[in-house]
């Protein structure tokens, strides 16, 4: 739990940004995630394979393999310039069964503002 007015206003910005990261994926938005995401941005896809920012991006620039994303159970960890975010996925998958997963992202703050820097995603 946040401990001060400052932790407080991370906090829900970052839950702002979490609530737009699932949106922007959503969406296709690459956009979005080339101003919020960290020049080394890497993420760890559920198949096991690490992305650079580029192919990140260009996968989101894709039809998504899921619908019906959404995030659960979101929880958000502070530590100093730097942030956690543990959630649970529930989603559609292509052939119509319902999935779900978790991921977390970790962010570093770069000013006033948060960037994305790593994202590892599950999925069952």
């Amino acid at each position: 739990m946040p401990t001060t007015d400052a932790e407080a206003h991370d906090v829900a910005t970052l839950r702002q940004l979490n609530d737009r990261f699932i949106a922007a994926l959503t969406g296709s938005d690459v956009g979005w995630f080339e101003r919020h995401l960290a020049p080394d941005f890497l993420n760890s896809n559920p198949d096991g394979t690490l992305s650079d920012r580029a192919a990140f991006l260009h996968r989101v620039a894709q039809r998504p393999s899921v619908t019906r994303l959404a995030a659960e159970d979101v929880r958000i960890r502070l530590f100093g310039q730097t942030a956690i975010v543990h959630a649970r996925t529930v989603y559609t998958k292509a052939e119509g069964q319902p999935g779900h997963g978790r991921y977390t992202d970790v962010w570093a703050r770069g000013g006033e503002s948060w960037l994305c820097v790593a994202a590892d995603v599950t999925r069952c």
